[in-house]
């Protein structure tokens, strides 16, 4: 019930702000200077057709093996293939060999890792591209979130766990106007296998009364299942009303909707 939530968790990309084109500039830095290159239009488009819900299923997991294909419809249709069975989440954290399609930046990294194109430091530097081409073209923060943040901190213990670095928070922070919103931050939180040990070395207080703890995010299997595992609630973030849907005590679609949410807590 929301009158016991104590403890509210954030997540960062795709929950405080939402930038659902991101992925074109990633699949072209992806892509750039290799035998793909020319095949960034039609990936571009299958990522777009799998945020529509018309390839691949979302929230499952899938084997992000190496695929060697000749073109790009037989590169889409042997990802397909790769669907894996389903799997329960305390046996999920124990593969190192699946990767769960949880919201758009797993699609793209899925791609990459089929392509091949992710190995060594490349997985880096076309993370790091695709963030400086974000902030570059500037990232539109929503006052109004950032505001009701701010006085949900006020009666609720409030904190941010990101995966990304700090100064990659910080950075994206300063830029959507909430710098000093979260009371709390806690970056390379490693969700979710240590989203937990760091939720309580963050926030000692939420490991007494897990049942009082709420997680938002985008991402079911990094965001809301390690907390949902514990008895918390979850809320999840989802710009795209056609994709497979996960578990979750409550669904929004926009940051608007999350305003209302906070407000009511």
């Amino acid at each position: 019930m929301k009158n016991d939530i104590e403890t509210v968790v954030f997540d960062l990309d795709g929950t405080v702000y939402q930038n659902t084109v991101f992925h074109r500039d990633y699949l072209h830095f992806l892509v750039e200077g290799t035998r793909y290159e020319g095949w960034h239009t039609q990936l571009v488009e299958f990522a777009e057709q799998v945020y529509a819900g018309r390839r691949l299923q979302m929230n499952c997991f899938y084997s992000p093996k190496r695929l060697a294909c000749q073109t790009p419809e037989a590169f889409f249709c042997a990802l397909e293939q790769c669907l894996c069975p389903p799997l329960a989440y305390q046996e999920a954290l124990l593969r190192q060999d699946i990767l769960y399609l949880g919201d758009a930046w797993a699609v793209v990294i899925l791609i990459g890792k089929a392509l091949g194109l992710l190995e060594g430091a490349r997985n880096e530097a076309v993370f790091r591209r695709t963030r400086q081409k974000m902030e570059q073209d500037g990232i539109e923060g929503c006052p109004a979130l950032a505001e009701e943040i701010r006085r949900l901190a006020m009666r609720r213990r409030v904190v941010l766990l990101s995966n990304s670095y700090q100064n990659t928070v910080e950075e994206f922070l300063k830029q959507l106007g909430m710098a000093h919103t979260f009371p709390v931050l806690c970056c390379s939180a490693n969700k979710p296998a240590d989203m937990i040990r760091n939720l309580h070395r963050a926030v000692p207080e939420a490991a007494a009364r897990p049942q009082a703890v709420v997680s938002i995010g985008d991402n079911a299997f990094n965001d809301l299942m390690p907390v949902a595992a514990l008895g918390g609630q979850t809320v999840w973030l989802n710009p795209y009303p056609h994709i497979r849907r996960p578990h979750c005590d409550v669904e929004l679609r926009t940051l608007q909707e999350l305003c209302a949410y906070l407000a009511s807590l």
